[in-house]
């Protein structure tokens, strides 16, 4: 017996002077502490990069399907050039993607809750309506841009020339010395040129991918210039004299047609907002467009003739100068 806790003695004696000598011995070593959450850390970014690869992969198939589409070629060529024109580093296949994966996400985020096959149908239009209404609005902002920008780039190639540059040395001038849009087409229009594109093609790309009436005026003056000579920097000042006094005829029908303009927001928003106060004030007696069918067929003939309103309002303000 006594021999027994002697043993039992020992070894707690033993264990208690290791972790003592281990606590005084031993240097913490606290990096080797943290590794282990240094190393989940790395493990979730490795999951989530995982994930993301995943996704992509999946994306990258739907888009290649939808690239190999013959029937599709017409309509990926012009959403190719809205893109071009809007600057976004995209494929037509992989936008008409994006469209068709809020088409169906929105559409089946609206059907399960409400079962209602009518709103999944509006719900997937908008999703597809979404990115396209993007697409434009970033093109017509930096086609703007490019127009507000123009001037400006033809008073420096005029003097440039003047100065006694080429025309290529001018350009070159506008792609280093501007910045925004105008610099980035100009840079491009240098690249094409020095890649053995002729100056004839380069131009017309120019104009393809701006697709501005002020632009293709200057194009058209230089091409007619290579072609029967003459002094094209005095050329090129008319234009600008030109294109300013369009931009303020421009700001004058602006503000001559602001009461129409107004009139439009007006007549669209008005509708609404009378049916969320209806529904706010007496909610059973505006939900019966949404539950009964004679309902919603009012509703769609309310929508159907409010954007008719609205479109012909737009074409009576919208003035082409």
């Amino acid at each position: 017996m006594l021999s027994l806790i002697l043993v039992f003695l020992f070894i707690s004696v033993f264990l208690m002077l290791f972790q003592v000598f281990k606590y005084l011995l031993i240097k913490k070593n606290y990096v080797l502490r943290l590794k282990k959450y240094v190393n989940m850390e790395e493990i979730k970014e490795e999951r989530k990069k995982n994930i993301k690869k995943d996704y992509k992969a999946g994306f990258n198939i739907i888009s290649r399907r939808v690239g190999n589409a013959k029937f599709l070629e017409g309509y990926k060529k012009r959403v190719q050039i809205q893109l071009t024109r809007a600057h976004l580093l995209l494929k037509a296949e992989e936008f008409i993607t994006v469209c068709m994966a809020l088409f169906a996400g929105l559409g089946i985020l609206i059907f399960i809750p409400s079962h209602s096959l009518l709103y999944a149908i509006c719900a997937a239009l908008i999703g597809w309506l979404i990115p396209v209404y993007f697409l434009k609005t970033r093109t017509k902002r930096r086609m703007k841009h490019i127009n507000e920008q123009l001037c400006d780039a033809i008073i420096l190639i005029s003097n440039s020339l003047k100065a006694g540059y080429s025309f290529f040395q001018a350009i070159d001038i506008v792609a280093k010395e501007m910045t925004g849009p105008i610099a980035d087409e100009f840079a491009l229009l240098q690249k094409e040129i020095n890649l053995g594109i002729t100056t004839e093609k380069a131009l017309e790309n120019l104009v393809g991918r701006v697709s501005s009436e002020d632009l293709e005026m200057v194009v058209t003056a230089v091409l007619i210039q290579r072609q029967v000579g003459g002094k094209l920097s005095e050329v090129l000042d008319n234009i600008s004299s030109t294109i300013r006094e369009r931009i303020k005829i421009k700001g004058e029908v602006k503000t001559l047609t602001a009461q129409g303009r107004m009139s439009g927001i007006v007549i669209g928003l008005l509708p609404v907002a009378l049916g969320v106060i209806l529904y706010m004030i007496n909610p059973e007696h505006v939900s019966v467009l949404f539950t009964d069918p004679i309902g919603n067929m009012i509703l769609v003939f309310s929508i159907i003739m409010e954007l008719i309103g609205i479109y012909f309002i737009n074409k009576i303000v919208r003035i082409k100068v």
